[in-house]
């Protein structure tokens, strides 16, 4: 949950500014199961428009 709220955050000094959080976000979106999970909701938002 907390990669979303980075991942939104990620071009802010929030997130550059600390290695462990840049790392940390890093990490969560690289597994293969958030990459399904974010694809599965941008296709919600694809099949709607």
């Amino acid at each position: 949950m907390m990669s979303t709220v980075l991942g939104i955050l990620k071009h802010t000094d929030i997130v550059t500014s600390d290695a462990r959080l840049a790392a940390h976000l890093e990490r969560c979106t690289a597994r293969p199961a958030f990459r399904r999970a974010l694809d599965a909701q941008i296709a919600d938002f694809r099949d709607a428009a």
